[in-house]
């Protein structure tokens, strides 16, 4: 039997408040810890107790709640595995009849229709026969949801089914292009499959990198709703078509309307986007990569930049607006991140008055 008790208290100055622990007679292996809930160091009257049972192999098998009900009994979570050693079903903390100072329940389950009726007290998942342990289908708490389980599938893409979309970048211009390439080739894309319990699925395509691709809401069986995700040449979110410009022939024709558009620099760092109808809307960052100036279309014509000044810890000193000399666009967030990459430290240190040094903006 291995024993560790863990007290979890208060600390004085002055001496030690020790922990006044439930004397607990088992032969099982546990963890017992104590928190307490008020700052007393002689004697705190507020705390929770808790007592974790592993079995041979290390896993929890039972947690018990010292007197954790409203009534004041004890509140047991049963764990159990099945013969892979998998934990398939989740069970609801059941309140017991009594108080047991901790002690281990041969018998937990017998006593929760006192607190839940006939209602099934356990979630539960199907997984599929194989080293993967992947869930085929899962069930929630109570009866209602017995007959309705949300059901996962794993397949590959068909020919086809899948449109092909590629994004360029040009550095050089600064610019980003979206092209049609026909379709995905079959196998070529991992396709996982989502029905809630209402029947409507969700399907979800990832490329060999793990980067979703399209995720595709099923409305009837003629009928999807399809949301793309584009990737540059360097593996960035450069594209999201929504589903009413994927079914354009040419998103492009909608692109400033319908889509958003992601431009990084050299250093992976997002410095310009554009959402639906908006303009675009730029970013410049600090040497230690943090966000120092966002720029909308509303502030560009008037040159203004929301700025945010940092302490030496990271933390947020202040925010306010700073007017520029550039223009609104890629050129003129170019030459601010210039100003901003040749200052020290965009580090602000508190003065010796109420307030903040001014350095590293403007």
């Amino acid at each position: 039997m291995k024993k560790l008790i863990i007290p979890i208290g208060a600390l004085l100055l002055s001496n030690i408040t020790y922990a006044q622990l439930s004397t607990i007679s088992s032969n099982e292996n546990y963890i017992q810890t104590k928190t307490y809930l008020d700052y007393n160091g002689t004697a705190p009257t507020k705390s929770l107790e808790m007592v974790q049972y592993f079995d041979g192999l290390g896993r929890p098998k039972q947690i018990v709640n010292l007197q954790a009900s409203p009534l004041g009994k004890d509140v047991v979570t049963h764990i159990e595995y099945d013969p892979f050693g998998r934990q398939v079903k989740d069970y609801l903390p059941v309140p017991q009849l009594s108080t047991s100072n901790g002690n281990y329940y041969s018998g937990p389950l017998g006593v929760y229709p006192n607190t839940y009726g006939n209602e099934k007290i356990y979630s539960e998942k199907v997984l599929e026969n194989s080293p993967l342990d992947r869930i085929l289908e899962q069930k929630q708490v109570g009866n209602a949801w017995d007959n309705k389980p949300i059901k996962f599938g794993y397949d590959a893409n068909a020919d086809g089914e899948v449109k092909k979309y590629t994004a360029t970048f040009n550095y050089t211009t600064f610019t980003s292009s979206l092209t049609f390439s026909g379709s995905y080739g079959i196998g070529q894309l991992y396709k996982n499959t989502v029905t809630d319990e209402d029947g409507n699925s969700t399907i979800e395509f990832k490329n060999g990198q793990g980067q979703v691709v399209l995720v595709r809401k099923v409305i009837s069986a003629t009928d999807n709703a399809d949301t793309y995700y584009v990737y540059n040449d360097y593996n960035q979110l450069a594209f999201v078509i929504p589903p009413k410009a994927s079914v354009e022939a040419d998103p492009n024709t909608v692109l400033n309307d319908l889509c958003y558009q992601y431009k990084y620099d050299g250093r992976n760092r997002l410095v310009e986007k554009k959402l639906p109808g908006k303009g675009w809307e730029y970013m410049v960052y600090d040497k230690q990569d943090r966000l120092i100036m966002v720029q909308d279309a509303v502030m560009g014509a008037l040159k203004q930049w929301l700025f945010t000044k940092y302490d030496q810890f990271g933390r947020t000193a202040y925010t306010g607006l700073y007017t520029s000399t550039q223009v609104y666009g890629t050129a003129g967030r170019a030459a601010e991140q210039v100003l901003a990459d040749a200052k020290g430290s965009n580090n602000v240190t508190r003065s010796s008055t109420v307030g903040f040094t001014n350095s590293g903006v403007g």
